[in-house]
């Protein structure tokens, strides 16, 4: 028995039950160029490698029978969403980045997405970011080292004084991110050889 052939085409009619669209935003569809359609006699049809190729790089649309949609276009960028949760960051920090024009940015019917090309391009470029991975790297670091508002805590001094600290004595610090931590060997040196700050638990005992 010879193979039978696979369908290259389906109709209109077929493609919008497919997406679960009625015939006017069918034909819409056909309407904005989307994908190939060619004419068998008098009858339209759409090219289904076209409309397969669209439907994987866009995801406004959702095929009925639950296949996931823009898998192709999930491979070379992010959303905004995404964006934010590589990063650690709400959505709307994602986007305030994307605003400052860091990024390549492409319009997926009215929805904008990151290229992953130049997220990795802007990622390596800059030290005040850290991807949740490289956050979960950082967790040896954070453990040896003390964020400066947790020195004023520690301390119980305002903030500015603390900078005033750091900034005038030889502590050793470490960016992490966006923000200078001081390792904890450098602020026990430096507090052992001064008299006029004391820790909470010193001032404790002391009392």
């Amino acid at each position: 028995m010879a193979e039978m052939r696979k369908r290259t085409s389906m109709s209109v009619p077929e493609m919008g039950r497919m997406l679960g669209l009625g015939k006017t935003e069918s034909y819409w569809l056909i309407k904005k160029n989307y994908f190939k359609t060619i004419l068998v006699g008098n009858t339209m049809r759409v090219m289904i490698d076209s409309f397969e190729e669209w439907y994987a790089n866009q995801f406004k649309y959702q095929k009925v029978d639950g296949t996931p949609p823009g898998e192709e276009l999930k491979k070379t960028t992010y959303s905004m969403e995404e964006l934010g949760q590589r990063l650690g960051l709400k959505e709307a920090t994602a986007y305030e980045l994307v605003a400052k024009g860091h990024f390549d940015v492409v319009d997926v019917l009215g929805k904008r997405r990151v290229t992953k090309e130049s997220f990795e391009r802007w990622y390596a470029s800059q030290t005040d970011y850290r991807t949740v991975e490289d956050q979960e790297l950082d967790a040896d670091i954070m453990a040896s080292t003390y964020g400066l508002p947790e020195m004023a805590r520690m301390l119980g001094v305002h903030r500015q004084t603390i900078y005033y600290i750091v900034a005038n004595e030889d502590f050793e610090l470490i960016k992490v991110g966006r923000y200078k931590r001081a390792t904890k060997e450098s602020f026990e040196k430096w507090y052992q050889n001064q008299t006029r700050y004391q820790l909470a638990e010193d001032r404790q005992e002391r009392s």
